[in-house]
């Protein structure tokens, strides 16, 4: 057995012991069919951030089940109105001006909105709060998953991951490549996702808090 292997197998029993609901799919449509069918009869999920979920299409195919799906994070709540490619795994949106965004807010609020870049966050905040009020189920991805001590470690800039971690359900879906040996080795490589993402050793939620 390899030590990735035996990283993983650790992890699932001490999930397990810790309360989690583990499933261990083998391929993309294994995963898509187990989270449909933890998600039937929903009409409404919340989504942060999670870059597997987009490798495998999980967005569309929950779409294609009739249910409605509300990306949670800024930049992918515009990508996802824009209808448009993500041109950055940490900023979706950075190739869109402010002009393209305010235009894309002004024909899906049905009303003109101005390029002012507060008041077009200010906008997309607020009604990505009331879908997290309204939704029973959460989705997000993990930077990190702790073998020894079954942690999942989430990172966030903007304090929608927390939201959508309070969801009556929530599903964190997660490659195997997102598993490190105990919770020290994930809060460094945290570190270096923050930094990659921000140029900080912390994120924009904690300088702003």
């Amino acid at each position: 057995m390899s030590a990735v292997d035996g990283f993983l197998n650790q992890a699932l029993q001490s999930l397990s012991q810790n309360g989690v609901k583990v499933f261990l799919a083998k391929t993309g449509e294994e995963a898509i069919s187990f989270i449909i069918s933890e998600t039937k009869g929903e009409k409404l999920v919340v989504k942060s951030k999670s870059n597997v979920t987009k490798e495998i299409k999980l967005v569309e195919a929950l779409e294609a089940e009739g249910i409605q799906v509300i990306e949670t994070d800024i930049g992918d709540r515009i990508i996802q109105l824009c209808q448009d490619r993500p041109s950055h795994s940490t900023g979706p949106a950075s190739h869109l001006t402010r002009y393209d965004i305010a235009w894309t807010l002004s024909k899906h609020f049905n009303q003109k909105v101005e390029p002012v870049s507060e008041r077009l966050t200010e906008l997309i905040r607020e009604e990505v709060s009331a879908y997290i009020t309204e939704a029973g189920i959460g989705i997000t991805g993990a930077n990190a998953v702790t073998s020894e001590e079954g942690a999942i470690v989430l990172v966030h800039n903007e304090g929608n991951i927390v939201k959508v971690a309070m969801q009556p359900r929530l599903m964190i879906v997660a490659g195997v490549d997102k598993i490190y040996p105990n919770l020290e080795e994930a809060l460094n490589m945290a570190k270096l996702q923050i930094f990659y993402a921000t140029g900080s050793l912390i994120t924009s939620s904690e300088a702003n808090s």
